[in-house]
């Protein structure tokens, strides 16, 4: 069984610490941690830094050190609702590029941006798109009223990954922020390529929840499931 790194061992302290200090309280220094451990300030180093990314630990400028960020409001998708296109959402923009057409917006909770929803479709397929498309109407929707698109079955699959640039600039975070995405291939019922989308959640902000269908004799299941990047 391979060990366990260093820095991860120290991030668990650290949370266990983390746990029981309120929010915008002062965090203990990295040379007293590194103390306190019997660890090098480089791998408590390493640790913070994770524990800055994914929001738990606010680093300040100069000499004011870092402090415990306060508790954050976690919210709830459902992978329905996210691939569906039904989140709240806002800064709808559709660009075209050759035979590319991509739709991006952002998924907001109140005033606060939660994930970024990315969508590229064949222009060729919706002739008239960008003017036709009221941006307001969910993307799945819009194609299958206006035009005719009856979608198949949808496999989308979950991975961790660290946000862009350009996506930390949409959810207001620094780059390489932990986050969820999703993804998935969209086909028509014919088995014909409609859709690539992705979906980037903040991990510090969003849980991503699924519906699984109650057991029984043949082994099926209902209940709830839940994802979160940290």
């Amino acid at each position: 069984m391979p060990a366990i790194p260093r820095y991860y061992q120290a991030k668990a302290r650290l949370l266990d610490l983390l746990g029981e200090l309120p929010g915008n309280t002062p965090f203990p220094p990295e040379r007293e941690l590194s103390d306190v451990f019997g660890m090098s300030r480089t791998t408590i180093r390493k640790a913070m830094n994770e524990l800055v990314l994914e929001g738990r630990l606010i680093r300040g400028t100069g000499r004011q050190g870092t402090t415990v960020a306060p508790p954050q409001h976690v919210h709830r998708l459902s992978l329905d609702a996210v691939v569906q296109d039904l989140a709240t959402r806002e800064q709808v923009a559709v660009r075209i590029t050759g035979d590319v057409l991509g739709v991006e917006s952002v998924l907001v909770r109140g005033d606060e941006p939660i994930g970024v929803r990315s969508t590229y479709l064949r222009a060729s397929r919706f002739p008239g798109f960008a003017a036709r498309y009221d941006r307001t109407t969910p993307l799945r929707k819009f194609l299958s009223d206006a035009y005719e698109i009856r979608f198949g079955e949808l496999h989308p699959w979950c991975t961790t990954a660290l946000a862009t640039p350009r996506v930390a600039g949409l959810l207001d975070v620094r780059p390489a922020t932990p986050v969820l995405s999703i993804a998935w291939l969209g086909h028509d019922f014919r088995g014909v390529p409609v859709e690539r989308s992705w979906v980037v959640l903040r991990g510090d902000r969003a849980h991503l929840t699924m519906h699984l269908p109650r057991a029984d004799h043949a082994g099926r299941f209902e209940g709830s499931a839940q994802f979160h990047a940290s």
